[in-house]
């Protein structure tokens, strides 16, 4: 089996995002969780979603995405769901490395907020393809040369 034989693999990652007020300022403040709290990336081509999911409120969304260091040619263009509620990317998982993704967020109210999950790239062992030469049927050298 080759590496491009495997099915996709998938990581999907729950959010919530509960509103809460700053004592300090008297404002809406979230809370922010992830489940799994943190990404371990171990498959090629790993898709990655991000979705938020209940008891966050309704008019909650995601609005952008960053990523630091930048995406060193592992990590595709994030795409966010006509929703909001989704934002997914893949990961081509060739290069052990640490992202740093920033989800942006913003409420109905217009109240934006800014939370930062940590991808981990673990890429799998590599593939040692072997070929064992052996000569061409038809292409062997005639005895005694």
């Amino acid at each position: 089996m080759k590496a491009t034989d495997k099915p996709t693999a998938f990581l999907n990652v729950q959010v919530t995002a509960i509103p809460g007020i700053d004592p300090k300022t008297g404002k809406t403040k979230y809370t922010v969780h992830f489940n799994p709290a943190a990404l371990q990336v171990t498959e090629y081509d790993t898709v990655i979603n991000y979705q938020l999911v209940d008891p966050t409120p309704a008019g909650v969304v995601f609005k952008s995405v960053t990523v630091k260091p930048g995406r060193e040619d592992q990590l595709s263009d994030p795409s966010i769901s006509e929703s909001g509620k989704l934002v997914t990317f893949s990961d081509a998982n060739t290069k052990k490395a640490n992202f740093h993704l920033t989800l942006h967020f913003k409420d109905k109210a217009g109240v934006e907020f800014l939370h930062d999950p940590e991808i981990s790239n673990e890429p799998p062992p590599q593939l040692m393809l072997h070929a064992t030469l052996m000569p061409e049927i038809g292409n062997e050298p005639p005895p005694g040369n």
